[in-house]
């Protein structure tokens, strides 16, 4: 694999405002409100905005983990 494609595969994350590219979702976050002022956490799968991040991480959780997503097929599977 070549460098550069190495360094941009952990680079998921990017700025909407300046095309910055970040490797977790936090980075990307903490940057748009020092940067951009943005104030307000906006959770990408569902657009639920928050003051916080420990908020929104919160809420991810509770909502969109893996877990979750798991535990709602197996139901589906069992009702068939």
């Amino acid at each position: 694999m070549r460098e550069r494609d190495r360094s941009t595969m952990f680079e998921r994350h990017k700025c909407d405002n300046c095309g910055r590219k970040f490797r977790k979702i936090e980075e990307l976050m903490q940057h748009q409100q020092l940067v951009h002022e943005q104030s307000l956490y906006v959770c990408n799968r569902c657009n639920a905005s928050f003051e916080g991040m420990e908020q929104m991480r919160d809420h991810a959780k509770k909502f969109h983990s893996y877990h979750k997503r798991v535990s709602e097929k197996e139901k589906r599977i069992r009702q068939l």
